[in-house]
């Protein structure tokens, strides 16, 4: 007798066979067809851990209000007696309380996570995540020192090499000659500041000098002195409007900013720039508007694919949280749908047997953030950059978009009519 067995899925059904030789008649094998369940009253569990409590603020909702519920309609749609839950958790801006997340999550059996929203976060997690064959799947890491093939991080975003570039033409064409940095200490904004200062000095600017702040501080008062000497001596050698301020920060710089209103030069004088840590940021607008408006810091942030998916989320999510959709929140969006049909195609919840199907699964994905292909690194191949800042709108601060980096010719377009003026370039 010849034995056979098969498993597989009937399609557009959720449900499992089984086809199982019984007998040969005449010669032929005789197949019997068993249907079960292999997902049945299977709740799917997945974590999701925020950076802080801003991402957690709006995070919540959105994973609870939006996207839970869209993908347990489509399980249903699809006949599955299963549901997914997010287990949603806090990391508290600290490496290490991350870390701590992580492995109570794997206490309990959870090893898909949506996480590591922070390179720093995501650096602390990852020797525990490969050790104990979990998946960690980040919408908004951008270090390029975790850009690590065959590893169990993956990056629906992509990667700072880009973002430095676009950074560097943006500091440029707005006629930024000399530019002071400003950083908080973490493998991300070193890995920016290590790509951007040879990509702005090879256009012919400056980096006049770096400043290198503790995050978890409450008082850069020090900091914000030493930037203040730095702009005076850059102004006067390089002129009025030729001296810019690159900030590479998170939520602290809401702090940040107001407190650097009592030094004149800086907060007057010097343009400020920023990265994809202060775009779209509620804690700005929340907890210095006066000044984010007054100083705008003109910051990257990978750009979203305008497609109906993008612009039908967003049509949920702002009224939800009122906020702009941003790029992070639509690689979220993107990451639950490529964790569950990692989990429909397996049949399982092992981090272990998903893992080698990410890269299938995301290559034919065109969700709300694009093409979702990544590279050999498990990373995102980079879209193009939008510029957002701040401006006072109708009485109160909101966040506009002033401009975009186009990825494939490395041009910065200004939008004049948002900003009220143009740039004076070089």
């Amino acid at each position: 007798m010849i034995v056979l067995l098969v498993v597989g899925l009937l399609v557009g059904t959720g449900i499992g066979y089984v086809m199982a030789p019984t007998k040969e008649v005449a010669g032929e094998t005789q197949i019997e067809y068993v249907t079960k369940e292999p997902l049945d009253g299977v709740t799917i569990k997945l974590g999701n851990i925020y950076a802080d409590d801003p991402g957690l603020e709006t995070g919540q909702p959105f994973t609870k209000e939006i996207l839970e519920p869209t993908l347990n309609q489509y399980l249903a749609m699809l006949g599955y007696d299963t549901t997914v839950q997010f287990l949603i958790d806090n990391a508290q801006e600290t490496p290490a309380i991350h870390l701590e997340k992580v492995q109570g999550l794997h206490a309990t059996g959870v090893d898909l996570i949506i996480g590591g929203r922070w390179s720093s976060q995501a650096q602390s997690a990852l020797p525990y995540v490969n050790e104990n064959k979990m998946l960690l799947f980040s919408p908004s890491s951008t270090s390029p020192l975790l850009a690590i093939p065959d590893d169990n991080l993956f990056r629906m975003c992509p990667t700072d090499v880009v973002q430095s570039e676009a950074i560097a033409e943006m500091l440029w064409t707005w006629g930024i000659d000399a530019v002071i940095v400003m950083q908080r200490v973490d493998p991300w904004a070193d890995g920016i500041y290590n790509l951007l200062e040879p990509a702005f000095t090879a256009k012919g600017g400056t980096v006049y000098g770096r400043v290198s702040y503790n995050p978890e501080t409450k008082e850069f008062s020090s900091d914000l002195q030493t930037v203040e000497n730095m702009a005076k001596d850059a102004i006067a050698e390089f002129g009025e409007g030729r001296v810019g301020l690159e900030i590479i920060g998170f939520s602290e710089v809401a702090i940040i900013l107001t407190q650097a209103e009592g030094f004149p030069t800086i907060y007057n004088d010097v343009t400020w720039f920023g990265s994809d840590g202060t775009a779209i940021t509620q804690r700005l607008k929340d907890d210095s508007p006066r000044q984010a408006d007054h100083l705008r810091v003109y910051s990257t942030l990978a750009a979203p694919g305008t497609t109906p998916k993008y612009q039908a989320l967003n049509a949920s999510y702002y009224p939800l949280v009122g906020q702009v959709l941003d790029y992070y929140t639509a690689c979220t969006y993107d990451i639950g749908w490529t964790l569950v049909e990692g989990v429909l195609t397996t049949q399982n919840q092992v981090a272990e047997d998903i893992i080698p199907l990410i890269p299938t699964i995301t290559d034919k994905m065109y969700g709300t953030t694009g093409w979702c292909k990544l590279n050999d690194d498990g990373d995102r191949f980079p879209p193009d950059y939008e510029i957002w800042g701040y401006d006072e709108r109708g009485g109160s601060t909101v966040d506009v978009n002033f401009g975009k980096y186009i990825t494939y010719d490395g041009v910065v377009e200004w939008y004049v009519d948002e900003i009220g003026f143009t740039p004076p370039g070089h």
